[in-house]
């Protein structure tokens, strides 16, 4: 999965809002930038920067660092965003999309709905039978609504969020079996330099003992 700007700012609208995209765009990219850095790049308040923060750091999607002022004797904190926990919540948050739109396809396509002609509401048909089929804002008589637009679009979308899934877990997973391979890789070098080691040691001390042997 490639963590672009649109999926970062995805994400973090969800949590911060509007507000919080020009933070983000000053974090990305970025290591270790100064809070007061931050608020004085945005021209806010280091409460409201602070706020915004924690409230990232909340959701795991920011860590931080704190170094010591020497000359102020107080703590400065430095922040950076973390990719593969921002990558995580896009995939969860995806999945819950995913949920969400599944359960209104089946309600949208095994119920049926009323709607007013003036617009003011639209009901299933167990409400709108309370109201005796009538607009319960305006009075006028509800008709039935023929919704098969409605169905075709969450269809749609049901099946661009799958597939947008699927192709996120192959790379991730993919990212994994690489990541394994490199590990098993490391330990195999760390395993060989272990063997080296000793029979360098050994070969040392052979060439030691046959030289005492000639001085001898």
């Amino acid at each position: 999965m490639r963590l672009t700007q649109k999926k970062i700012e995805e994400i973090m609208l969800s949590i911060l809002g509007e507000e919080g995209l020009p933070l983000v765009k000053e974090l990305s990219g970025k290591q270790n930038v100064s809070e007061f850095e931050l608020a004085d790049k945005l021209k806010k308040d280091i409460k409201i920067v602070r706020k915004m923060l924690y409230l990232l750091y909340n959701h795991n999607l920011v860590s931080f660092i704190r170094k010591k002022d020497k000359i102020k004797g107080w703590y400065i904190y430095y922040w950076t965003l973390q990719p593969e926990s921002i990558k995580f919540s896009y995939i969860k948050r995806k999945k819950e999309l995913l949920g969400k739109l599944q359960q209104r396809l089946e309600e949208e396509s095994k119920e049926l709905f009323f709607t007013c002609p003036n617009r003011c509401v639209r009901l299933n048909f167990d409400q709108a039978m309370d109201f005796e089929f009538h607009c319960p804002e305006c009075g006028e008589l509800l008709s039935q609504e023929n919704n098969a637009e409605r169905v075709e679009t969450l269809r749609k979308k049901v099946g661009e969020t799958e597939a947008e899934l699927e192709e996120l877990m192959e790379k991730r997973k993919a990212r994994k079996t690489v990541s394994k391979a490199s590990k098993k890789e490391v330990k195999a070098r760390k395993r060989e330099k272990q063997r080296k080691v000793p029979a360098a040691k050994k070969q040392a001390t052979t060439k030691a003992k046959k030289l005492v042997k000639k001085k001898l």
